[in-house]
């Protein structure tokens, strides 16, 4: 993963709105038009057209994203020492597995994702994805581009929260402040006023892994960053604009679970399908060091229909990879079975 280090490769995601291929990272920097090969997600920060959505209020106040924060000195080292965490948080990955012992560097093995995208103002992004096929792998890998500047640098602060995480305290009362302090500790020192006037991008991993309740129909209006409310009712308040309404918003969700989010109160859905057949090939190249036994592996899996079908998914990409590397080491011919 890091060898000689190419350029960032973020995967983007599917929209329902297109069926265009693109090939390169999301950039929230923002572009009037959206052509093959451009950054997905570039007008995340400018103002959508009146009526467009219900819950986005960000136009009537998009300068507020464009605010460069003045920053104190002690606050550059809390950003600096943010980008650190997050680089150490995300540069080691496990594939199918939590085996102590078992990370890999993400670098190494990231390959980038089949997705297509359409063009609209975007704040609130829903990326569906059925299991394994990289969701969390693509929010990995945009924390540490961003953590190693290299992408997205526009972005003040990038503050991903797993919702998986998120349950452990589903009963509590936190504020927005309060919530960045316990699950970013490095973030102790940033104050109320900063997060206000900061381009912040909120990552909210794994929906369908939340056992809060989402009441967008009837909630608590919260507006101040330092006002205690429950998880569920704090990350409402965000997805409508309530609460920093400059900030952007990504989350991450199993197919099933996106119903949860009022389509309404969604700038963009995308969805993320997996490989297509030459990043299947470029999977097993970056996983295998022995140029010599991907081939024979991308071979075998090319001779059969069934699994190369099933290699669309990425986790099971890692599957097949485990079996028959384990298969050709234990036959002493270093044989593979016929398909």
């Amino acid at each position: 993963m890091e060898e000689d280090r190419a350029e960032s490769t973020v995967p983007s995601c599917v929209s329902l709105k297109s069926d265009r291929s693109i090939d390169r990272p999301i950039d929230f920097r923002g572009s009037e038009e959206i052509e093959r090969g451009e950054h997905i997600l570039s007008n995340w920060d400018q103002a959508a057209p009146p009526g467009e959505s219900s819950c986005s209020q960000a136009g009537s106040r998009s300068g507020d994203a464009e605010m460069k924060p003045k920053q104190r000195g002690d606050l550059q080292e809390v950003i600096e020492g943010h980008k650190m965490s997050l680089k150490r948080r995300c540069e080691h990955v496990t594939e199918g597995t939590h085996e102590a012992g078992s990370g890999t560097l993400l670098n190494t093995i990231y390959t980038e994702l089949y997705i297509t995208e359409g063009q609209r103002h975007i704040r609130v992004v829903l990326t569906n994805g059925v299991a394994g096929v990289g969701k969390t792998f693509s929010v990995q890998k945009f924390s540490l581009d961003w953590a190693e500047g290299l992408e997205n640098q526009d972005i003040s602060l990038v503050l991903p929260l797993s919702c998986r995480e998120l349950n452990l305290i589903r009963d509590e009362q936190h504020s927005l402040l309060s919530l960045l302090h316990v699950f970013h500790p490095t973030l102790q020192k940033i104050r109320a006023e900063d997060l206000t006037v900061w381009k912040l991008l909120f990552i909210f991993d794994g929906l369908d892994e939340s056992r809060f309740s989402l009441g967008f129909n009837k909630h608590q209006v919260i507006s101040d960053v330092t006002q205690v409310s429950s998880v569920g009712v704090l990350l409402v308040n965000l997805i409508q604009g309530n609460l920093l309404p400059s900030a952007l918003i990504w989350i991450t969700s199993r197919p099933a679970a996106a119903y949860q989010i009022p389509p309404s109160c969604v700038d963009r859905i995308t969805e993320v399908r997996g490989f297509t057949d030459s990043q299947k090939e470029e999977y097993f190249r970056r996983r295998f060091s022995d140029e010599d036994l991907s081939k024979r592996i991308i071979s075998h899996i090319k001779a059969s229909r069934s699994l190369h079908i099933m290699c669309l998914i990425p986790v099971f990409c890692w599957i097949t990879a485990i079996v028959l590397e384990d298969m050709m080491t234990r036959d002493q011919r270093g044989e593979l079975p016929k398909p």
